[in-house]
């Protein structure tokens, strides 16, 4: 049985989720910067993540405080991935 949320509870789930997709397209221009700073660019990463960091710009705009489903899409899909990236970039500078 599915209780049904606050409304504090409602907006703590929506700004998490605004703030990883966010993190997600940050993560995506660095590794633009990062790839363009190369001698030899792979045009092909930088188109790929160019394309995701224009879906992600969607996503966001796109996402509402009641889209419950969205949210949680984001909660599960990108959280680990965010986390995993801060992990990985925190154990570089240990």
């Amino acid at each position: 049985m599915q209780t049904e949320l606050t409304m504090r509870e409602r907006l703590d789930r929506f700004e998490i989720a605004q703030e990883t997709i966010g993190f997600m397209i940050a993560m995506r221009t660095t590794a633009i910067y990062d790839e363009e700073k190369k001698a030899n660019p792979d045009r092909g990463k930088i188109a790929q993540w160019e394309a995701e960091s224009r879906q992600l710009d969607d996503e966001l705009y796109e996402l509402g405080l009641n889209d419950d489903a969205a949210i949680q899409h984001v909660l599960d899909d990108y959280c680990p991935i965010v986390k995993a990236n801060y992990e990985q970039s925190r154990a570089k500078h240990d």
